[in-house]
């Protein structure tokens, strides 16, 4: 889907915490805990410390379900498209060097853009390797606290829904494939604009019971390895010791990689692009989580895969009531997701659209 509804019938957090929390799918973005003040995040999972809207009398909200990324997984394709800029940079500030975890890539970046005023504030984070934090620098000196590679739950995505509100200025956010799922859905949502640095990755990790480091539930079904919702994505793979991989996924990363390399941050050479691709065939491999999808996004889900339908067509194919199919496309059609049209066929014959 291409859309996040505002508005998924009667989804409350219950079907969050039933279809991701319970199954330990969550990730610990921290995204449903930015959008919703009765959800907190508590040692790195949401919690409902307040009442939930819809137990206060409201028809419809579901934005926690929405925007959650572990909720709405999606098979990433084996073949990595070609990006559009690829280098394999070492960042030749050696402050940089010697806190960067392999190039200082993302770190240069960051420091950069708030040197040029580019963004008014960068999210990334700071602390330990399996408790880490996440942090906002707004100054270009403040940068290097983020510096350093960290695979655990830090709650960034909070961080940035926090800031957005605090600021009309262009931000920049660090964060791993499952997080800048969850970016994407909130940008669409809200119809705003975030430079995503992605990271590769294969494994996150989070500390047991024990404290034993283990790898995490989630990611034994992620398909993602180079972030394909990111802007530019990096990592070590596909690069020499102490350098970073570094590719621009749209126009816009393009874009503010090459300003980067034409302000002569790096010292650059040519990245093994085979070493990413092969990375990313071995993840895609992995099964998605299936996520019970509440009826109204089943229905637009249908009509964005499936094309145009009546209402009965739509209700024999997800074998729901007629009823309930033909009051979820009215309130569809309320919030601009769908459009009646006659069949060009059979002008007695009326059909749904996907606005998309």
């Amino acid at each position: 889907m291409s859309r996040a509804l505002s508005g998924s019938g009667h989804v409350s957090f219950e079907l969050l915490k039933k279809q991701v929390i319970d199954r330990d799918l969550c990730e610990g973005c921290g995204l449903c805990a930015g959008t919703c003040k009765s959800i907190t995040m508590v040692d790195g999972r949401p919690k409902l410390t307040g009442k939930c809207i819809l137990d206060r009398g409201a028809d419809h909200c579901g934005r926690c379900f929405d925007i959650c990324p572990q909720a709405h997984p999606e098979q990433v394709p084996a073949e990595m498209e070609e990006p559009l800029l690829a280098v394999s940079v070492r960042a030749k500030d050696e402050s940089i060097q010697v806190v960067a975890s392999n190039g200082g890539f993302v770190t240069a970046l960051f420091k950069h853009l708030l040197e040029t005023g580019e963004v008014e504030a960068v999210i990334g984070i700071v602390g330990g390797k399996y408790a880490p934090q996440a942090a906002v620098a707004e100054k270009p000196e403040d940068v290097l606290k983020l510096a350093g590679t960290r695979y655990s739950p830090s709650g960034v995505m909070t961080k940035l829904i926090e800031q957005q509100k605090k600021t009309r200025g262009q931000l920049a956010v660090v964060g791993m494939p499952c997080e800048l799922r969850g970016v994407s859905r909130w940008e669409e949502m809200l119809g705003i604009s975030v430079l995503k640095i992605g990271l590769f990755c294969s494994n996150n990790m989070r500390k047991d019971e024990s404290g034993k480091a283990t790898k995490m539930t989630p990611c034994d079904h992620c398909t993602d390895f180079i972030g394909v919702h990111a802007d530019i994505s990096c990592g070590f793979a596909g690069s020499g010791k102490g350098y970073t991989t570094a590719i621009a996924l749209t126009e816009r990363g393009r874009e503010v990689l090459q300003k980067a390399l034409d302000a002569s941050l790096f010292d650059v050479t040519e990245p093994n692009l085979d070493r990413v691709k092969a990375s990313q065939q071995r993840k895609s491999k992995r099964s998605p989580a299936e996520i019970d999808m509440p009826l109204r996004e089943k229905i637009l889900a249908t009509l964005v895969s499936s094309g145009p339908a009546d209402t009965v067509s739509i209700s024999e194919s997800l074998e729901a009531k007629a009823e309930k199919v033909h009051y979820h496309l009215l309130v569809l059609q309320q919030e601009g997701f769908v459009e009646l049209h006659e069949n060009p066929s059979d002008p007695y014959r009326l059909e749904w659209h996907a606005t998309q």
